[in-house]
């Protein structure tokens, strides 16, 4: 099989970790030539993290004049999008979905492009993953469940089935989400938190049962 030019965009933690976990991937199944990060950060450029150099920002990609596979290891769901409309304008750049060696989903999930599945998560059945998703690690995701484009999954989290989660949105390590609930696009729900009812779009929430919060920290919801 023929190596593609691979190269992840964020050398922050995420990216390290995904760039760790692509290497137990490789070391199986030797897909990808790993060429190292891409990263807008001044003083990063140059060094060399975990022994894969920082080939430069943005410009790196945006000049490539060959096929070369991204993954974006931003989690925050705006700034990953932004990239991906900047990134996407050179059409040597494609975009693969990546799932850790230990991840665990059936033959009935529908996934869209560059989506990024970590360790020893687990996805049943008859779910929908949109465009750039972020899984963290232990995150489990039950049957019939939607999961909208550049929404984040941070460790832990589970997602109860038939559960439908807008686009954009940050779920906290841990969160738990009951059975049938919605969750509005571009809303971030805290660490920990345990959601039994529908939450809006554009909002906060945290705490057991989870509860939205305004600027002053008053819960908004009865």
């Amino acid at each position: 099989m023929e190596q593609k030019d691979m190269v992840i965009v964020g050398a922050g933690g995420l990216g390290r970790e995904v760039m760790w976990q692509l290497d137990i991937k490789n070391q199986q199944t030797a897909r990808y030539n790993i060429l190292g990060f891409v990263d807008n950060t001044a003083a990063l450029q140059g060094k060399s993290i975990n022994g894969y150099p920082v080939l430069g920002d943005e410009s790196w990609l945006l000049a490539r004049k060959t096929d070369i596979c991204v993954l974006i290891c931003i989690a925050k769901p705006g700034i990953r999008r932004a990239i991906f409309e900047r990134l996407s304008e050179n059409t040597c750049i494609s975009f693969p979905n990546f799932h850790a060696a230990d991840v665990c989903c059936s033959d009935f999930i529908q996934t869209g492009r560059g989506c990024i599945i970590c360790l020893a998560s687990i996805l049943t059945v008859n779910i929908n993953i949109g465009d750039f998703v972020i899984m963290c690690a232990s995150c489990v995701v039950g049957h019939d469940a939607t999961i909208g484009d550049f929404t984040t999954l941070y460790p832990g989290v589970t997602v109860s089935g038939a559960v439908h989660i807008g686009t954009d949105s940050e779920i906290g390590s841990n969160t738990t989400i009951i059975q049938g609930k919605n969750i509005g696009q571009n809303t971030i729900i805290g660490a920990g938190a345990v959601v039994t009812k529908d939450m809006p779009a554009f909002v906060t929430a945290a705490g057991v049962p989870a509860r939205v919060f305004n600027d002053s920290g008053k819960d908004t919801l009865p």
